[in-house]
């Protein structure tokens, strides 16, 4: 899976606009599977509020190439498995169907597989259970 990162912390919003242009299209004409970009949380800004998150997502949202081109545009705090290792400080633009893969090699892939499957959430739900169940026995 081929996969590019942006970032665009320390730019202004016009700068971090225009460097998101760019290599959007440089991505979609090299097929590039999936666009990390990094613009941070805002903990840095003013009433720590991301003004170039907010910007950029709807850039994307707008942005019709995208859909020609047969991209989607992912949050970084999303459940779908090819933003599991982001968090809201990231979006992805990711290639239509590559949404539900895992990033990472074939031994990434397969643990992230393991450990986010609906089998394994039952199971740490099941032993959260049983520890709380336990700390409550001891009091």
């Amino acid at each position: 899976m081929k996969i590019e990162h942006l970032d665009l912390h320390g730019l202004t919003l016009e700068e971090a606009r225009e460097k998101t242009r760019k290599n959007l299209a440089w991505c979609m004409e090299h097929e590039v599977d999936v666009l990390d970009i990094n613009h941070g949380k805002g903990y840095h800004s003013e009433n720590r509020f991301s003004v170039i998150k907010a910007e950029i997502r709807k850039f994307l949202r707008q942005e019709e190439s995208l859909q020609e081109y047969g991209y989607k545009v992912v949050y970084g705090e999303s459940n779908l498995p090819v933003a599991l290792s982001f968090d809201e400080g990231h979006t992805l633009v990711v290639a239509r169907g590559k949404e539900k893969e895992y990033l990472g090699g074939k031994k990434q892939q397969e643990k992230n597989r393991q450990l986010y499957s609906d089998e394994a959430r039952k199971e740490r739900k099941s032993h959260k259970a049983r520890s709380a169940q336990k700390r409550q026995r001891r009091k």
